[in-house]
């Protein structure tokens, strides 16, 4: 459709429509958008028809377009819910992969538990045999049993989780009374021995 049969809807004759281009308006979509005044003087047609124009390009059907301060809330509003919509599914992946995180350490500490429980089970073993050196007054061999105890001891300081750091930190502190005792002979020895043993086996896994 040419822009001369879109205004004869209107009632625009083809001088009007001359007339109105000069204004550039150049279809009834336009003119119904446009200030009255500015097209009259732009124009020089009566601002009353140009009205009259307008209203009868709204009775028929013509659709005013968006304005660009309606635009410019439509594209906020819009850019709003996406980004809501986004951070939404970002924390959704987050909360997914914080899941994921808490049962790979959850695991992972599982089984650094059972590693500790096993060192512990082996250290308890070298202590009876040293308290069998002991038994036989034999203390150079308990001492050299204890050092390997020591060994053992701090592989699980290495290993152990963080939550079992101060329990291996006293195993290794009557460790080292331990062996104090042992180098001076002392009565105490079976005891503190005793002691060490208990600590070790509550670090054992229940059977």
């Amino acid at each position: 459709m040419t822009e001369g049969n879109a205004f004869d809807k209107l009632g625009v004759d083809r001088s009007a429509v001359d007339a109105l281009a000069r204004a550039d308006i150049h279809s009834p979509q336009q003119l119904s958008e446009a200030d009255p005044e500015a097209v009259a003087m732009a124009s020089g047609i009566p601002v009353e028809r140009i009205r009259d124009w307008q209203d009868r390009a709204r009775k028929t059907g013509v659709k005013r377009s968006m304005g660009a301060a309606a635009k410019g809330w439509l594209i906020g509003v819009i850019g709003i819910a996406l980004a809501l919509v986004l951070g939404w599914a970002l924390m959704s992946i987050g909360s997914a992969r914080i899941r994921v995180a808490a049962q790979t350490k959850a695991t992972a500490e599982s089984k650094l538990e059972i590693a500790v429980s096993f060192i512990a089970s082996d250290a308890i073993e070298e202590l009876r045999t040293a308290r069998l050196a002991l038994h036989g007054n034999n203390w150079g061999s308990a001492a050299t049993t204890l050092s390997r105890v020591e060994d053992k001891i701090t592989v699980m300081g290495q290993v152990a989780p963080s939550g079992r750091k101060p329990e291996i930190d006293g195993l290794r502190n009557q460790l080292m009374e331990l062996q104090q005792a042992v180098s001076d002979q002392s009565r105490d020895t079976a005891e503190q021995l005793d002691a060490l043993e208990a600590a070790l086996d509550a670090l054992r896994a229940p059977e």
